[in-house]
């Protein structure tokens, strides 16, 4: 890798906070738990419905500026606090660094009771889809408190997947897993054991990269008898309901917006309204 390329992955891991167009600063709020960085939203409304939510960007770069705008609207109409989990990134912090990163969090959330049973999501987007999968694994197996619901959109389940065509996922794939085989579950889930896994919401487009994933993920599921709902949109790529503009966008919100509200019990309730 070049010095210039590796010049911007540091620069791109630095922790941001949504704009004062995505979320006026008094509702904004930059904690650590369990000496992470965690940038909240609305944290108050968290002892009744809350998002924490794990960033893509290929193990190596930070949260977009469109993911905060995504994060921000889903959790304000499911009336949730939305939490984003700054986790170390490679190539400085290989694996497992994110994995014990948000297992930190969970567990000081969990101690200081910032988070109530039933009443969180565990949420992730592309590589942090991957990584919230692990994650749930994790506290699956280990018999600790676990999300109501995981939350997963176009995950990168398989770093050992070369299918997937991108040279630049092959490069970032070998700087997160380093020595480690790339099979190994917490680095690949879709290896793991899907079994006692909360109800798991996946939503994909139909022309994203990583689509082969979701596909398998989804009978993977099926096979191990997780409820589980999937959403594949026809004609759109990578990160839909994040990256992408227009309907196909706003029909993965509503999906993703109906998952948080059930998770939480307020799915009898009215969606807050969008403004």
């Amino acid at each position: 890798m070049s010095l210039v390329r590796t010049l911007r992955i540091l620069a791109s891991q630095r922790p941001s906070t949504p704009s004062r167009a995505v979320a006026d600063p008094g509702r904004v709020q930059r904690l650590r738990h369990g000496r992470v960085p965690v940038t909240w939203i609305d944290q108050h409304l968290a002892g009744t419905a809350a998002i924490v939510h794990l960033h893509g960007g290929a193990y190596v770069a930070g949260e977009s500026p469109q993911t905060w705008s995504w994060l921000e609207e889903v959790a304000r109409r499911s009336g949730a606090a939305a939490a984003m989990v700054h986790y170390r990134l490679a190539p400085r912090h290989r694996y497992p660094a994110a994995v014990e990163d948000v297992l930190h969090v969970l567990e000081d959330l969990s101690t200081r009771a910032v988070l109530r049973s039933g009443r969180w999501l565990l949420s992730g987007d592309s590589a942090g889809g991957g990584l919230a999968l692990a994650v749930a694994q994790t506290l699956s197996a280990s018999g600790v408190d676990s999300p109501s619901a995981v939350l997963l959109e176009s995950p990168w389940a398989d770093l050992d997947d070369d299918a997937h065509g991108r040279e630049d996922l092959r490069i970032a794939a070998r700087l997160y897993a380093g020595a480690v085989p790339r099979t190994e579950p917490r680095i690949s889930p879709l290896h793991g054991e899907l079994a006692g896994l909360p109800p798991v919401h996946l939503v994909s487009g139909a022309r994203d990269e990583l689509v082969g994933d979701s596909r398998r993920l989804d009978a993977a599921l099926s096979a191990a008898e997780v409820p589980h709902e999937y959403l594949e949109i026809p004609g759109v790529g990578h990160q839909v309901a994040i990256a992408e503009d227009g309907p196909a966008s706003q029909q993965a919100r509503r999906f993703q917006i109906a998952a948080v509200r059930s998770a939480v019990g307020a799915d009898g309730g009215a969606e807050v309204a969008a403004h």
